[in-house]
């Protein structure tokens, strides 16, 4: 329709402005192709036989003007098809537009002189045009199953049909898909899927143009797109453009290479002699395939040998392999499985970032859906969260191919070690790839996660012993992410009571290393080095609990802390200061720098109203260690993470402890972003000691003006607050979306509430906040259905940003 309409517009316009020579009006690109979205570019070409620069200037205005007061973007230019051929070599955006071109109005003969031209340009020069497509991201991607794909650029997109296209010019002498079947390099049934695929993607493409600028389906625009469409929601718009995708990504990376190579040598090109990989499995040309006489029905794990061989070289499986398989697979139904079938689906899924293209082989192919039946249900399944960076099988097989990374020594050495020490890593393997394929089920994910792995690792024909393990490990795979950040690591009863959870050392390292591995194939969201700190620190103390032995890190005793400060500071009397003053919880909590920072700052004693603060570099990279000393006063850890929170600085960590004396030993582990303005922050902080700031408008100025570039939902997050009150103190739980200030307006709706905060506990997982703080209830205690609605109207202030990461009081 757009594209029409833009054709019938030019003619027109052509016919009242005339012409004085020969001239041919070109489509290039998207709109020769008659893939015109709402926001596309309409490139022209303007092909002349040498045209004065005057009636060139007055043509340009009569054809293109006219669209751009419509509003369209135009890409034009002028060119005798000598300078066009020109232009092609020295601009690779230019060369592969001319390859899709398509007469609008004017004269076929100079079109027809610029295809001569081309077709022999593209003999010399076609194989660096294919090398130079592939750098810039034709020939490869982040892979499919982006949660927000990019419809064009991305993995599976647009822009890799578009590459066939042209490396079909290049190698064949014709531009298009049907001409890669009869040359055999695409089935007809993977044609026809293909055309499919594209249908998918730029109609979804068309829709999210009238929704937004860019080519990005970002998670707030999916549910508006799929109105557009008129599917039932977001989930549904992102699992059909998922699969589209990765068929896409499945046929390009498959055919990609052997285009190149052909484009290079020549489709006579000398191949190598073909390599024996396996029982009736071979390399043949760089792809693997299968013996054609052997059958999945006489050999149930030949598919999946297959695919292990694929993963071993890093490869995909040959067109014919992959024809056979899925006619066979369609014939059969399902394919059971035997020790080899087990043996190659483990060795796939250890072979880390080799194993992705044999993956996607077996999924395309319908192998994992005849071996596991129940499949289906997880193959493009949406994490529609701001979090998650891919689809639910694809990021099974990242945390995978981290665990891989991680077990190759890519942390360090220590993790590889604790990789080689477990009894059964394939246990693990398992329950890496299956840790979230609850998700599919309705209720908890993990605990219907556990019964969905313990269901097909029993299908698959392991023991029960092993499938037990392995849906302990699904189970518990967000036990030590959680803990890390949700608990005091100082406290040894919260600490006895995840170890009685987890239950030996052995399950430990497995959740240790899967935790990490998760972390990382989530994305950035969901890991940090300071995160990887805590789950370390928590992994060793666990360890010590486990088996009387400590992994890593060291463990801290207060007696070694006291004396190595004694040995760092420069006055020793400023340490036995603190040591009368400070509470015996303090000494386990803090490190000798600590110490010494506090010792520093207590001389003279601050008095009410008096704040003192000094900054060093923090434990983990990009963190800074903020201490603080100051007289003690109910709502002060509020008023501090508010100045932070105001002056752009993101709280990560903190510890406040007070003396008998009345004095607040504080710190914050923060990350102040780019040149932090240390001497204002310090001098705001005084302030608000002082009661002499309005804490409270600078966290709402900061939120006023907070970075556009927020992290986007698909809906509303949920706020729960749980207020569970002993005889003397509380333990209060809020999960709300994030915002700067939402920790400054809880701790203070906390103190004005009557409670003093003893202790907090703060993680935050993309937009989502998950806060536990200890409060001391004073006499009577406060009605909790009260304090919980001044926290829930603290939340209802504000919106979600990404300017948080954990607080530890």
């Amino acid at each position: 329709m757009w594209t029409d309409a833009v054709d019938d517009a030019l003619r027109g316009w052509l016919a009242e402005a005339g012409t004085g020579g020969v001239l041919a009006v070109v489509a290039l690109g998207g709109y020769a192709r008659r893939e015109l979205c709402p926001r596309s570019d309409v490139d022209l070409l303007l092909l002349h036989d040498g045209w004065g620069r005057r009636d060139l200037e007055s043509l340009v205005r009569a054809l293109c003007y006219p669209l751009w007061d419509a509003g369209l973007s135009i890409g034009h230019a002028v060119r005798t098809p000598r300078e066009a051929l020109r232009a092609a070599g020295e601009r690779l955006e230019t060369a592969t537009a001319l390859t899709d071109r398509r007469l609008v109005a004017g004269d076929r003969g100079l079109l027809d002189d610029l295809a001569g031209r081309c077709r022999r340009w593209l003999r010399r020069a076609g194989a660096d045009l294919l090398v130079a497509v592939d750098g810039d991201g034709g020939g490869a991607g982040d892979g499919a199953g982006m949660l927000e794909p990019d419809l064009k650029s991305g993995a599976g997109g647009l822009r890799h049909l578009h590459a066939l296209r042209w490396a079909s010019a290049v190698v064949l002498g014709e531009p298009g898909l049907d001409p890669l079947v009869g040359a055999r390099y695409l089935g007809a049934a993977e044609r026809a899927e293909l055309a499919r695929a594209a249908d998918t993607l730029l109609a979804a493409r068309c829709a999210l143009h009238l929704v937004a600028r860019g080519d990005r389906l970002r998670l707030d625009l999916q549910d508006e797109v799929a109105a557009r469409l008129g599917l039932p929601g977001g989930d549904e718009l992102l699992r059909r453009v998922g699969l589209a995708m990765r068929t896409v990504a499945h046929v390009h990376g498959r055919t990609w290479p052997r285009l190149v190579a052909d484009a290079r040598g020549g489709r006579r090109r000398r191949r190598p002699a073909p390599e024996p990989l396996d029982d009736g499995i071979t390399l043949v040309d760089g792809l693997v395939e299968v013996d054609p006489v052997r059958t999945l029905a006489a050999d149930p794990s030949l598919g999946l040998r297959a695919v292990a061989a694929a993963a071993a070289r890093a490869t995909h499986l040959g067109r014919a392999t992959t024809t056979a398989l899925r006619r066979q697979v369609g014939d059969l139904g399902r394919v059971g499985w035997d020790d080899a079938a087990r043996a190659a689906l483990l060795a796939t899924l250890r072979a880390g970032d080799d194993a992705r293209a044999a993956l996607a082989d077996a999924d395309h192919t319908g192998l994992l859906g005849a071996h596991l039946p129940e499949w289906p249900s997880v193959r493009g399944h949406p994490q529609r969260n701001p979090f998650h960076r891919y689809d639910l099988d694809t990021h099974a097989a990242q945390t995978c191919a981290q665990l891989a990374r991680i077990a190759d020594g890519a942390l360090d050495a220590a993790h590889g070690e604790l990789w080689d020490e477990l009894d059964e890593p394939d246990t693990l393997v398992l329950g890496a790839w299956l840790h979230d394929v609850g998700k599919a089920w309705p209720g908890d994910h993990s605990a219907a996660g556990g019964q969905v792995a313990q269901r097909w690792v029993r299908h698959m024909g392991f023991e029960h012993a092993r499938a037990e393990r392995v849906a302990r490990l699904v189970r518990l795979h967000l036990l030590l992410p959680d803990a890390a950040t949700g608990i005091d690591l100082d406290d040894e009863g919260e600490l006895r009571a995840v170890a009685h959870q987890v239950g030996d050392s052995e399950t430990l390292d497995g959740l240790y290393l899967l935790s990490l591995a998760d972390a990382r194939a989530t994305g950035p969201a969901a890991w940090s080095a300071w995160k990887d700190g805590l789950l370390a620190e928590l992994h060793a103390r666990l360890r010590r609990l486990l088996t009387g032995t400590a992994a890593q890190p060291r463990e801290r005793r207060p007696a070694a802390v006291v004396e190595a400060a004694r040995r760092l500071a420069r006055d020793p009397a400023a340490v036995e200061a603190l040591l009368e003053r400070a509470p015996a919880r303090y000494l386990r909590a803090a490190d000798p720098e600590q110490l010494v920072a506090h010792a520093d700052l207590l001389r003279p004693l601050p008095g009410a109203g008096q704040l003192r603060g000094q900054v060093r570099p923090g434990p983990a990279a990009g963190t800074e260690t903020l201490s603080l000393v100051a007289g003690d006063r109910r709502g002060l850890i509020a008023d501090c993470a508010g100045v932070l929170a105001a002056r752009g600085v993101t709280v990560l960590d903190a510890r406040a402890f007070t003396g008998a004396d009345g004095v607040a030993l504080d710190w914050f582990v923060v990350r102040p972003g780019e040149r932090p303005d240390w001497p204002r922050i310090l001098h705001d902080l005084r302030g608000a000691a002082a009661g002499r700031l309005d804490v409270a408008a600078m966290v709402d100025r900061r939120e006023q003006r907070r970075d556009a570039r927020q992290l986007t939902l698909p809906g509303p997050l949920p706020v729960t607050v749980r207020f569970d009150a002993g005889a003397r103190s509380a333990r209060v739980e809020v999960r709300a979306p994030d915002a700067p200030g939402l920790l400054y307006r809880l701790a203070r709706s906390l103190a004005d509430s009557g409670l003093d905060v003893t202790g907090a506990r703060v993680a935050t997982l993309g937009p989502e906040v998950r806060d536990v703080f200890q409060v001391r209830l004073p006499d009577p205690p406060p009605d909790a259905g009260l304090v919980e609605a001044r926290l829930r109207a603290a939340v209802a202030t504000h919106g979600p940003s990404r300017d948080r990461a954990r607080l530890r009081s």
